[in-house]
């Protein structure tokens, strides 16, 4: 056997071995392309009534939040679409939403898609089969497979003799003559034009699998990899810190007033996150300004500011708010949903996953013709020599 058949052989192998777990977490892939706009646009609104007419302070409003999260840092998030509600989170846990008018809890399953992002969620991570470990293994071991399935297949494509009659019918569509060779028309120009956002979704989903491939990864990078989950989707885990004031905390610059400053600093931005202080005395308070979409660690600063005077104490732009390895562990979680890169990397993460579901149909039409549609077929009777 030469090397190209041997990798011929193991691309169609293990393609045929987990293609229906690919089909799944594509399809899954596709179904959660635009979770957060969507959930967004279907989420709880809030606007002022007879009753509650005029939107609570910041103070207020963290009174409330702090007791949701006893005993961690909680962040509260403050959004420039005003008809938003307030959150607050802590770490991993889900968000809780409050109505900055009212000062209500807002009930998390009010939002009518989150039923439905929940079940994708679960089957891209787990397959949702009732037994969480078995099914997460698999969705784990089809991403390795599915990163050797692209590799392989950029070296299976490229083609023998390199003349454009022999690349143009592995980049464009061609009207074939059967349907074989429409199977393998479409499955050259789908791999082709979506292999690079291919490799960096699967191969993210990858790293995100196996602490293994984090290791190689991050030695690779010539920094020491994180191990388990990381802490969140915060650039920080905790408040800076900054000392308790000798005054007393009537007397220190409210939070709204903070929040009105730092509302100033960027005229574009998305969220202001106020990390609440540990104590009512804190000298300092740590605010977070986002113009992104809250993945993307280049469009974030903080500021902390003095509680004694109202003045800024200090700046940290994107490259100084976290680490380098927090940095890359951050770029790689959401490379695999290409959230990173704003709603263009969403919009080519989906469009991949989408080519995916081409790819395993005709991967598999192209296996059956070759592998089981031979075993149908009518063997020829041997004719009798008359003479």
């Amino acid at each position: 056997m030469s090397f190209r058949r041997i990798i011929f052989w193991a691309h169609l192998v293990v393609g045929v071995a987990t293609g229906l777990v690919i089909f799944a977490l594509a399809f899954t892939g596709v179904m959660l392309t635009y979770e957060a706009q969507i959930k967004a646009a279907f989420g709880p609104s809030v606007a002022p009534t007879t009753e509650y007419n005029e939107m609570m302070s910041a103070d207020d409003i963290m009174k409330i939040a702090q007791p949701a999260f006893p005993g961690e840092t909680a962040t509260l998030n403050f959004y420039s679409d005003a008809s938003k509600p307030v959150s607050v989170s802590a770490g991993r846990h889900e968000a809780k939403l409050i109505d900055p008018y009212s000062g209500a809890f807002i009930e998390a399953d009010s939002n009518p898609t989150e039923g439905f992002f929940g079940l994708m969620e679960n089957l891209h991570r787990n397959l949702a089969m009732g037994f969480d470990s078995a099914g997460s293994q698999m969705v784990k071991i089809s991403n390795v497979a599915f990163l050797f399935i692209i590799l392989s297949g950029i070296y299976l494509w490229l083609p023998r003799k390199w003349k454009w009659s022999f690349i143009r019918q592995k980049i464009f569509f061609q009207k074939m003559p059967t349907a074989k060779a429409r199977d393998f028309n479409w499955h050259h120009v789908f791999s082709f034009w979506v292999v690079i956002p291919l490799v960096a979704v699967v191969g993210s989903g990858a790293v995100l699998s196996y602490q293994w491939a984090n290791n190689l990864v991050f030695a690779a990078a010539g920094l020491e990899a994180p191990q388990g989950r990381g802490q969140g989707n915060g650039m920080w885990a905790k408040s800076s810190g900054g000392g308790t004031s000798s005054l007393p905390a009537e007397q220190l610059v409210s939070f709204q007033s903070i929040l009105d400053k730092a509302e100033g600093v960027e005229s574009g931005w998305k969220t202001i996150s106020i990390i609440v202080p540990a104590s009512d005395q804190a000298k300092t308070v740590d605010v977070l300004i986002d113009t992104g979409n809250g993945k993307q660690g280049a469009t974030q600063q903080t500021i902390t500011y003095d509680r004694e005077s109202g003045e800024v104490a200090s700046v940290k732009g994107p490259n100084e708010m976290a680490t380098p390895t927090q940095s890359l562990r951050r770029y790689i979680r959401f490379l695999h949903t290409g959230e990173v890169y704003g709603v263009i990397g969403q919009t080519l993460a989906g469009i991949a996953s989408l080519a995916c579901l081409f790819l395993v149909w005709t991967g598999f039409a192209l296996a059956w013709r070759r592998l089981i549609s031979p075993l149908f077929r009518p063997k020829a009777k041997p004719t009798l020599n008359m003479r």
